[in-house]
C-alpha cells in the first residue's frame, strides 16, 4: 500500500527494512490511540490485532520522514530517559505516562533502527544520522488525541552509545539516567535477557568489540562489559551534556522530586494521585502488585557474578554514584 506524506495522518513508522538496497519504512495505522502499554512494542501489537491495521501497511522510502517533518512536524521533545536496564525506567516512563496530556514513547525499535543504520549504510554521516532522527521523532511524536503538551521519550538502553547524535540533534533537551546495583542488574539480565545480552543480537561493534571477541566470553563478561560500556558513554557525555542521574533507590520519590522538576512538568494534584497509583503495580506487568526483589537478587548472586561485577562495574559504578550527588 504506497501512500504520500499528506495521508499518514494516523499512521506511525515501526519498522526500518531494506529493499533493493534502499531503507523503508513499514507504517500502522493507530488513529488516536495513546501510548499507554509499558513499552512502544506493546502499543503495537494492540493496534495489529485490528484487521485495518493488518490488512493495510503502508511501504514507503525512508525519505519520506522528511517531507512529513516539513509538512506536519510533532511535538518537541521535552525530556530523555536513558538508563542501564532493569534499573526502574519503566516505572519512571509509566508514571510519565499517566498524565494526561503527555506522550510517552518508551523503546521503539524505528527510533534504534534508524540510530543503528550506519551498521548497514556506512556513508551516512552524522549529520544524515541526525537528521534521520529528527524526522523520525517527528513522525512518532505527533498529537494523537489533539490535546498532548509533552513529549517524553525512554531510549533502548544501548542508545547511550549515540548521545552525541542525539544532542547534536536535539541540543536543548535535557535528559537523565536511571542506574542501579550492578549485581542487581546483572542477575535480572542473567536470568531474563534483553537484546543486547544476547551476543551478536545487536552489533558488537557498537559495544567496542568484534564477534570473533565476543564468541570467546562467558555470559557473565559479556554482560559485564556491555553494562559498563553503557555507563562509560553517560560518564563520557555528562562532562559535555551534564544530565541528572537517578539510582533505582531514589526511586519513585524522584519522579516528583527530581525529574519532573527537570523536564519542566508541573504536576497537578490529580496528575500526582494517578502517578502515585502507578507505583503500586508492577511497571512491566501492570496487573500485578509490586514487589521489591532487590534483596533476593542480590542474595542469588553467584560468585562468578560477583567477580565480573568487581572487575567490569564496581569502578564505573562508584563514579556514577559520585555523579548523582552533584547532579
Amino acid at each position: 500500500m504506497n501512500v504520500s506524506p499528506n495521508q499518514l495522518d494516523g499512521w506511525i513508522p515501526i519498522r526500518v527494512y531494506w529493499n533493493e538496497r534502499r531503507p523503508f519504512l513499514d507504517w500502522c495505522w493507530i488513529g488516536n490511540r495513546r501510548f499507554t502499554e509499558p513499552f512502544f512494542d506493546h502499543t503495537i501489537d494492540v493496534a495489529l490485532r485490528l484487521p485495518f491495521s493488518t490488512l493495510f501497511r503502508p511501504q514507503t522510502p525512508i525519505e519520506v520522514l522528511k517531507e512529513r517533518y516539513a509538512s506536519n512536524p510533532g511535538l518537541e521533545p521535552q525530556g530523555f530517559i536513558f538508563h542501564m536496564s532493569r534499573c526502574g525506567s519503566t516505572l519512571v516512563s509509566q508514571m510519565l505516562s499517566a498524565v494526561p496530556n503527555s506522550l510517552m514513547i518508551s523503546e521503539a525499535r524505528s527510533i534504534d533502527s534508524v540510530l543503528r543504520l550506519r551498521f548497514d549504510n556506512p556513508a551516512l554521516t552524522e549529520e544524515n544520522r541526525s537528521d534521520l532522527l529528527r524526522w523520525m521523532v517527528s513522525a512518532i511524536g505527533q498529537r494523537r488525541s489533539g490535546n498532548e503538551e509533552h513529549l517524553f521519550i525512554k531510549f533502548d538502553s544501548w542508545t547511550a552509545l549515540d548521545l552525541q547524535v542525539i544532542h547534536q540533534t536535539f541540543p536543548a533537551v535535557p535528559w537523565v539516567f536511571l542506574f542501579r546495583d550492578p549485581i542487581e542488574v546483572m542477575v535480572s539480565q542473567l536470568a531474563r535477557r534483553g537484546a543486547h545480552m544476547v551476543p551478536g543480537a545487536i552489533q558488537p561493534e557498537l559495544f567496542g568489540m568484534t564477534a570473533e571477541s565476543i564468541s570467546q566470553m562467558g555470559a557473565q563478561e559479556y554482560c559485564g562489559r556491555v553494562l559498563a560500556c553503557v555507563c562509560q558513554a553517560i560518564l563520557e557525555h555528562h562532562s559535555v551534556c551534564p544530565g541528572i542521574l537517578i539510582n533505582y533507590r531514589e526511586l519513585p520519590k524522584a519522579v516528583f522530586d527530581r525529574i519532573a522538576p527537570h523536564f519542566a512538568l508541573e504536576l497537578s494534584d490529580i496528575d500526582r494521585e494517578t502517578m502515585l497509583g502507578v507505583m503500586l503495580r508492577d511497571a512491566k506487568n501492570p496487573d500485578v502488585r509490586f514487589e521489591s526483589d532487590s534483596q533476593a537478587k542480590r542474595e542469588s548472586a553467584t560468585e562468578e557474578v560477583r567477580a565480573a561485577v568487581g572487575r567490569w562495574l564496581t569502578p564505573i559504578y562508584d563514579q556514577l554514584e559520585d555523579l548523582q550527588v552533584i547532579s
